[in-house]
C-alpha cells in the first residue's frame, strides 16, 4: 500500500503521541492564518493571572516522586491571558479546520476544548510551576505563535517529564504541541528572560470527553472560550 504525505505526517504524529505521551508538529498552520493569529495577539487586550494554591501539590502527593514538588509547597502560575484571540471566528475556524481533526484520529471520544490564549512576558518573573493538567482535560495542545526565532537562552521552555527524562521544548513560530494528560506527565514552563526580544505566545486547548460534565476549573474565569 503506497501513503501520500498527508497519510505519513498523520501516521507519525500518532505514533509518536502514542509512544511519548506527547508529540510536536512544526510548521503547523498555513503562513496566513499564522500571521493573523500573530497579529492579534499584538493588538488584544491581555488581564493579569497570578495564580497561587496552598493545596494543590497535596493533590498530587499520590503520583509525585522524589523531583516533583512536596505538598508543603505552593503551587503558582504568573502569566497574562485574553479571551478575545479564542473567542474570534477566525480562530475558531482554524480550530475545526486544524486542530480539532487531529485528536479525532488521536481518540475515539473528542467532546468540548476549553481554549486560552496565554503570554508569557519577557520580565523574568511570569511562569507556570511544575503540574499535571489532568483535572483540566485528559487530552490538550499547545501552539506558539511567536515572531522570531526563539533563542536558547531566552527561556520560556516547555519542560515535560517523558519516562523520567525532562525533555526540553523551544518556543518556536507556529510549532503545534499534543500531549496526552491522562499519562500524567509533569511539566512546566521556564520564566522568559528579560533579554529576549519578545514575549512568549501561545494558545492552550483542554479537552474533555463527549459524556464528561464541564470541570469546576472550566468555569470559575471569564479569560477563556468553551467550544
Amino acid at each position: 500500500m503506497v501513503f501520500g504525505d498527508k497519510q505519513k505526517k498523520t501516521m507519525n504524529y500518532v505514533k509518536e503521541y502514542n509512544k511519548n505521551g506527547f508529540c510536536i508538529i512544526d510548521d503547523f498552520l498555513p503562513l496566513e492564518n499564522y500571521r493573523k493569529i500573530v497579529e492579534s495577539f499584538n493588538n488584544s487586550k491581555f488581564v493579569e493571572v497570578n495564580f497561587r494554591k496552598k493545596q494543590r501539590y497535596g493533590r498530587w502527593k499520590k503520583f509525585a516522586n522524589e523531583y516533583f514538588p512536596t505538598e508543603d509547597e505552593i503551587y503558582t502560575n504568573y502569566f497574562w491571558s485574553s479571551n478575545d484571540i479564542v473567542n474570534s471566528d477566525n480562530y475558531k475556524k482554524i480550530f475545526y479546520k486544524n486542530i480539532r481533526p487531529l485528536f479525532e484520529e488521536l481518540h475515539s471520544d473528542v467532546g468540548m476544548f476549553r481554549h486560552q490564549a496565554t503570554k508569557i512576558k519577557n520580565n523574568g518573573q511570569n511562569h507556570i510551576r511544575c503540574h499535571y493538567d489532568d483535572y483540566m482535560g485528559y487530552t490538550g495542545y499547545i501552539l506558539f505563535f511567536t515572531e522570531l526565532v526563539w533563542k536558547y537562552d531566552w527561556g520560556g521552555q516547555l519542560q515535560i517529564v517523558s519516562d523520567g527524562e525532562v525533555k526540553t521544548i523551544l518556543p518556536a513560530p507556529n510549532k503545534l504541541i499534543l500531549i496526552n494528560h491522562s499519562t500524567k506527565m509533569p511539566h512546566w514552563v521556564n520564566p522568559v528572560n528579560v533579554w529576549a526580544k519578545e514575549d512568549r505566545n501561545n494558545i492552550n486547548g483542554f479537552c474533555i470527553k463527549s459524556d464528561q460534565k464541564l470541570p469546576d476549573t472550566w468555569e470559575n474565569r471569564d479569560d477563556y472560550a468553551i467550544y
